[in-house]
């Protein structure tokens, strides 16, 4: 009984010294396992490549991307839409660990991660990149380049030529992929909430709750709204309405409740807000139901993110008065 009991306890003591060694390596090679170099890089090569090396006065498209220990994003050209362009010089001399070096190491296709402080990284720029970034010397960062594809200098002048259109292009698609998933997120949302809205060339749907008596606002005309912004989920970010504004928490003390003047149908406001309004008569209270490509499409808006990327919003309007 008692040769029973210890060897319950040595195998429970076994097993949690196991997971205790396991939860270590976990926390200590999150990132994987690094070689180093004899200047002492550390890398880790996450995809090998079978194009060609570069040579001096090429141009290579590089995917770059920089995260902290905890996964943080600090840039990504993935962020800019096209790779970057950088001029490859064989006679640089790298120092101890520098990006210099890990660009060297690259051959086409090759994806790799380094690890680096931000002082190795970004050398005599750290004081700039540390106000930029929230970053410490001594932060650890994980560099990925990817080299996916090496230009002469006659192919890089043609490809920056083209780029423009290539930017307009990836865009075009983005925003009618955007509009599609929006029109679609909108339609599910109505029906769910047995909302019957009107719907317009450009896919803002709006709702009269509450008509007025006067005319319809022409482009150029002066025009003051009483409004409440709300994403899908509810959530109020704005309103020109005290009573609004201190029932869900947006009250800024510093700024002047009144209705909100601008000149309708000149660009003034997001897209949506231009077209809706011209949809109202005066004294018309409704509701828009804006997609994010007629609002502030990826980049978003406010203040710590208060209007997320790609975000649809509900506004609910009152159209106070017209002007010549």
């Amino acid at each position: 009984m008692r040769y029973k009991k210890l060897r319950y306890y040595l195998f429970t003591f076994l097993g949690l010294l196991t997971i205790a060694a396991l939860a270590f390596l976990l926390k200590t090679y999150h990132h994987g396992f690094f070689k180093k170099t004899a200047t002492g890089l550390q890398y880790q090569m996450i995809r090998q490549g079978k194009g060609p090396k570069p040579h001096a006065g090429d141009v290579l498209l590089l995917d770059v991307s920089c995260k902290t220990e905890k996964g943080v994003v600090l840039f990504s050209t993935a962020d800019e839409e096209l790779p970057l362009a950088m001029p490859y010089f064989e006679n640089i001399d790298p120092k101890d660990g520098s990006l210099a070096e890990a660009v060297k190491m690259l051959q086409k296709g090759d994806h790799i991660m380094c690890k680096l402080s931000a002082e190795e990284l970004f050398s005599e720029n750290m004081d700039a990149m540390a106000a930029q970034y929230g970053v410490k010397k001594n932060t650890k960062l994980f560099l990925h380049l990817q080299l996916q594809d090496i230009m002469t200098e006659a192919v890089y002048k043609q490809w920056e030529t083209n780029k423009i259109a290539m930017l307009q292009k990836i865009q075009q698609e983005k925003a009618e992929q955007q509009f599609k998933e929006d029109a679609e997120t909108i339609a599910n949302y109505l029906k769910e909430n047995q909302i019957t809205a009107q719907t317009t060339a450009s896919g803002l749907c709006y709702v009269i709750d509450t008509p007025g008596q006067g005319a319809q606002p022409k482009q150029g005309n002066k025009v003051k709204v009483n409004y409440t912004g709300r994403l899908l989920d509810g959530t109020v970010f704005d309103t020109n309405l005290v009573a609004v504004a201190e029932q869900h928490g947006v009250y800024n003390p510093r700024r002047t409740y009144e209705a909100f003047a601008f000149q309708v149908g000149l660009g003034q406001v997001i897209q949506g807000w231009d077209e809706g309004i011209m949809c109202l008569h005066q004294g018309d209270k409704g509701r828009l139901f804006i997609l994010s490509t007629l609002a502030y499409g990826s980049r978003g808006s406010g203040g710590d993110g208060l209007i997320p990327a790609n975000a649809i919003l509900i506004f609910e309007v009152e159209l106070v008065a017209i002007q010549d």
